[in-house]
Order: structure tokens, then C-alpha cells, then sequence
């Protein structure tokens, strides 16, 4: 059965984080303890405070898998909306160009502009993919996710080197591909686990960037 169709566990904000000892253990707690570290680290990291709501610490997907809470300068913080954000109506008008989404001019999942002819949801705006329900651990959550990932890095939301449009997209591409993402040399990323076990997940990078 694929993992990433199966998730060991429901899906939250932010990776549940194994119950063992250890300093990689413990350098994860600090990363995703979210705002209440935030302050302490954006004082090591003061660049990329961005626009647009409360930050939020974050990493790329690289330090994510192994969160070397020694290195500062691979701690950011971001900014980005969640997707429940993202489908409100009242939200529809921060969407950033050339992302629209509602009307004729809706853009499309598999449009060249977003996640291409091979994006897995033919037909189905980005508004239709923030929409679909259940799946929790699954495909639909991934994508759920990966559509606020790329508004909030087309916003501006979310640091270059964290999560940028084009990194969005290689993302997706990967994982609707192999059915994984390799943020890192020998770690494989589902969508709410991983292998190594207790390395991250691409549910829980990407929700660690969306903080709002």
C-alpha cells in the first residue's frame, strides 16, 4: 500500500514529533514549537521578516529533515496563510498575479502558470483543489497544501530560499511523480511521514510555513 495514500496519522498544523531522547529530537521541538521559540531565534535570524500576518519559524525543506537548531542561518521566518485562508471569499482579492481564483479566468491546477499539464487535477481550479475534503493523509491534503504554498510564495509570504514559486512546483512535480518528495540525500517525504522515520514530512514543512 503507497504511504502516502495511508498516513499513520491524521493531519495536523505541525508534525507530532517522536517520544525518544536525543539532540535531533530536540532540536525539532525548538524548530516546531512555533511562536513561542519564535522570538528567541528571530533575534539569532532577523532576516525575512515578512509582510502580512504574525511569523512563524521556518526552514527549508533541506534543514527541516534534520533541523540543526545550531545554525541560525538556516532559520527563517515565514509568514504564509493556510490554505483555509486562501478559499475564503474574503481572501479572494490578496491572491497575487497571475493566480486568480474565481471567474473565467480562474486559474487552472494543470495550468502552465501553476502546476502544468502533468499537476494530477485535470479540469479542477486551484480554488476547486483548496476545496477538496477528506484525504487527510493523503494526495488531496499534499495538494491542499501545495496550492497555499505557492500563493504565499508568489505573495511574498514565504522567504526565497525557505519555499519559493519554483521550488513550489519541483515539489508537486516530485511528488506526484514518485508518490514521495527527497528533501535531502536518502530522506523521503510523504505526505504526513517519512523514511527515515521521525525526518519530517511534506505536510508538516509545508505547514510550517504557514503560520497564519
Amino acid at each position: 500500500m503507497n504511504p502516502e495514500l495511508n498516513g499513520p496519522a491524521p493531519l495536523q498544523d505541525s508534525a507530532a514529533v517522536a517520544d525518544q531522547g536525543g539532540p535531533l529530537i530536540a532540536r525539532r521541538r525548538l524548530l516546531r514549537g512555533g511562536l513561542m521559540v519564535a522570538p528567541v531565534l528571530m533575534a539569532s535570524a532577523p532576516r525575512s521578516v515578512m509582510a502580512g500576518g504574525a511569523p512563524g519559524v521556518c526552514a527549508p525543506a533541506s534543514s527541516f529533515a534534520s533541523i540543526n537548531a545550531s545554525r541560525p542561518d538556516l532559520i527563517f521566518t515565514c509568514s504564509g496563510r493556510s490554505p483555509g485562508y486562501w478559499k475564503q471569499p474574503d481572501s479572494f482579492s490578496q491572491w497575487p498575479a497571475p493566480y486568480v481564483a474565481t471567474g473565467s479566468g480562474a486559474t487552472l491546477f494543470n495550468a502552465n502558470s501553476a502546476f502544468g499539464a502533468m499537476g494530477g487535477y485535470a479540469g479542477k481550479t486551484l480554488l476547486q483543489v483548496l476545496e477538496l475534503q477528506g484525504n487527510a493523509n493523503g494526495r488531496d491534503a499534499v495538494a491542499r497544501h501545495i496550492v497555499a504554498a505557492l500563493l504565499n510564495a508568489a505573495k511574498g509570504w514565504t522567504p526565497a530560499n525557505v519555499l519559493s514559486v519554483a521550488v513550489t512546483k519541483s515539489v508537486w512535480s516530485a511528488f506526484v511523480t514518485k508518490g514521495y518528495y527527497e528533501p535531502t540525500a536518502g530522506v523521503k517525504w510523504y505526505a504526513n511521514s517519512s523514511s527515515p522515520a521521525s525526518t519530517g514530512g511534506l505536510i508538516a514543512w509545508l505547514s510550517s510555513t504557514m503560520p497564519n
